[in-house]
C-alpha cells in the first residue's frame, strides 16, 4: 500500500512539473556553459569559440522570452524534456525544437496531403474500413513477368 502511495505521489509531482513548464511565463533557466564548452572544443571554424556560442545562446534565449506564450504547451513540455536530457542543455536546441514543432503543425493543418482520407484508418475511426491498396505507377506493359 505504501508503494502505491509513493508511485501516485511521484506521478503527481511529474505531472505538476510538466504543467509548470507549460504554464511558466518564460523559458526555463538552463546552464548552457557546458554546451558552449563542448562546442568550442569541437569547432572547426575559426572564431567559433565559447564567446560566439554564448552569443548564439543569448540570442536564442531572447527569442524564446519574446515568443514563449505563443508556443504550444505540449510542445514546450516535450522540447524542454528533450533539452534537459541526453547532454548539455542549449537554448538554441530548445528554440529549434519549438520552431520545428510549430512549423510541422502548420504544415499538417494546411497541407491536404497530410489530412487523413475520409473512411481511412488514419481518421481515427477504428470501425472504418481499411483504405484501398495503393495503385502501382507502372503500366501493364512496363511490369516485369
Amino acid at each position: 500500500m505504501a508503494t502505491l502511495s509513493v508511485r501516485m505521489a511521484l506521478i503527481a509531482i511529474s505531472l505538476g512539473a510538466q504543467t509548470a513548464i507549460a504554464l511558466a511565463d518564460g523559458p526555463p533557466t538552463l546552464n548552457v556553459g557546458p554546451s558552449c564548452d563542448a562546442a568550442a572544443r569541437g569547432a572547426i571554424v575559426i572564431g567559433r569559440d565559447k564567446q560566439a556560442c554564448m552569443g548564439d545562446e543569448n540570442a536564442a534565449l531572447d527569442v524564446l522570452k519574446k515568443n514563449w506564450g505563443q508556443y504550444n504547451a505540449r510542445d514546450k513540455v516535450q522540447c524542454v524534456g528533450n533539452v534537459r536530457t541526453g547532454g548539455p542543455a542549449s537554448y538554441v536546441e530548445l528554440l529549434s525544437c519549438l520552431e520545428i514543432m510549430r512549423d510541422a503543425k502548420a504544415i499538417r493543418d494546411t497541407d491536404p496531403l497530410e489530412s487523413p482520407l475520409p473512411g481511412s484508418q488514419m481518421s481515427g475511426d477504428p470501425t472504418a474500413p481499411p483504405a484501398p491498396p495503393a495503385r502501382s505507377r507502372r503500366h501493364k506493359h512496363q511490369q516485369r513477368s
